[in-house]
């Protein structure tokens, strides 16, 4: 069996929606311009709870009428990732020049899949009243279970319906690996177009944990800042940092053969070069206690996209806001890149939008790409005290105007799950 060579992947879509804005654009002017997606939550009076801010998107538009279930039956997660999926696709020019549709796949990173608060609540109201189990006698004869819960539970559903409504039947994927899910998604699509199992492959995912079980199971985790003010709330490597803001959010991104996108004549943003995932396993909520697993993550990143730590001028961090991330992905970076660590640009736009969880890749990447094709990259927002194991160039509080070449993109998950992507200015 002869070897094939591998193809050149490139991004040829974009879409993005975050508490800063629904669209790319509004998006990545907010992003620059500095502003807070984050403020004291409204979905529910708070004032029980130690976390009293998040990043709400707010208003979601409805899914097209014409699929076949009704509006409930669509968890928020899903219906958060349509409208990022429909502007790739056609940022992609897909509409209007389309590739074969059993050659165009979908991969998605979704996460926190089995907390249903439409259900909770259902099955709380047939506990025994005097144990904490569920009387089934009463669930036998009371327990229908509301409209559509079957369907509500499935997490391939955030995969399912964007596929259904633009007629994909390519490969299929949806990753659970929580903060890393959709570069995890991003890594799998990128392999599959490169391998040539797919022609082009949507790629991204979609977080909205803004619930108060989410919340709540966040913050027995010692995870969320207890912070009230948005302004102070999420603080990327901020030394006074005590822990993350929840925030919603969703992005896609079209990854496509360059010989294809050649082909339809597409818009070429950037070129996805490299892609590599690792595990620390070292505890649940910590990351590896040394920086070795994310460090690694990102030799491989580096490696996989024949790049070398001189080729990189930003990353986009995971820069979570939490003590531990901050400093221990400090310490990774530092490890790839030497002496040449003082000239790369790092930040994160947590401190805008919040952790969107599954999305927080993807977005990252989205605003990589933008840093490349428009020569500005995004701030660290509210980074106002030092932190002497931070010590790298954050563009703290105001975007910059730099040329970035290559650009790295950071996923660290819960779990020690890592996922990097190495991303580069198109050249034919």
């Amino acid at each position: 069996m002869t070897e094939r060579t591998p193809h050149r992947v490139v991004i040829t879509g974009m879409g993005m929606a975050t508490s800063l804005g629904l669209d790319l654009t509004t998006c990545w002017r907010r992003l620059l311009a500095g502003d807070n997606g984050i403020r004291k939550l409204s979905f529910w009076d708070p004032s029980a709870y130690t976390a009293k801010v998040a990043g709400e998107v707010g208003e979601i538009p409805d899914l097209p009428a014409d699929l076949p279930l009704s509006r409930d039956a669509y968890r928020r997660t899903v219906r958060l990732f349509w409208p990022p999926v429909r502007e790739a696709f056609v940022d992609a020019g897909l509409d209007r020049i389309p590739v074969e549709p059993s050659q165009v796949g979908i991969a998605v990173g979704t996460s926190v899949n089995y907390i249903d608060m439409t259900l909770l609540k259902h099955y709380f109201l047939l506990r025994h009243q005097d144990r904490p189990t569920l009387d089934l006698g009463r669930f036998r004869r009371e327990g229908r279970q509301p409209g559509n819960s079957f369907f509500r539970r499935l997490g391939d559903m955030v995969a399912n319906v964007p596929a259904r409504l633009l007629h994909l039947s390519g490969p299929a994927l949806v990753c659970d690996t929580a903060c890393a899910a959709s570069a995890h998604a991003v890594v799998e699509a990128f392999r599959a177009v490169r391998s040539g199992r797919a022609r082009a492959m949507i790629a991204g995912g979609s977080a909205a944990l803004v619930s108060p079980m989410s919340i709540l199971a966040f913050t027995l985790l010692g995870a969320l800042s207890r912070q009230a003010d948005p302004e102070v709330a999420s603080r990327p490597f901020d030394r006074k940092r005590d822990g993350f803001v929840m925030g919603e959010g969703a992005g896609a991104v079209v990854l496509e053969s360059l010989e294809s996108a050649l082909e339809r004549d597409a818009h070429i943003h950037a070129e996805l070069a490299g892609g590599a995932t690792t595990l620390n396993a070292h505890n649940l909520t910590d990351p590896s206690p040394d920086g070795a697993s994310e460090a690694r993550a990102m030799t491989l990143a580096l490696q996989d996209g024949r790049l070398d730590p001189g080729d990189i001028d930003y990353i986009a961090a995971h820069g979570t806001s939490t003590p531990k991330n901050d400093a221990v992905e400090t310490s990774a970076i530092k490890r790839v890149f030497g002496p040449v660590v003082r000239r790369v640009l790092v930040s994160s736009i947590k401190g805008q939008i919040g952790h969107t969880i599954a999305a927080a890749g993807v977005l990252n990447l989205i605003c990589a790409v933008k840093s490349i094709t428009d020569g500005m990259v995004p701030p660290t927002m509210h980074l106002h005290n030092p932190d002497p194991e931070c010590d790298l160039d954050y563009v703290a509080n105001q975007s910059r105007k730099a040329r970035i070449r290559a650009a790295l993109v950071n996923a660290f998950a819960f779990g020690g799950q890592n996922a990097v992507l190495a991303v580069k200015a198109y050249s034919s």
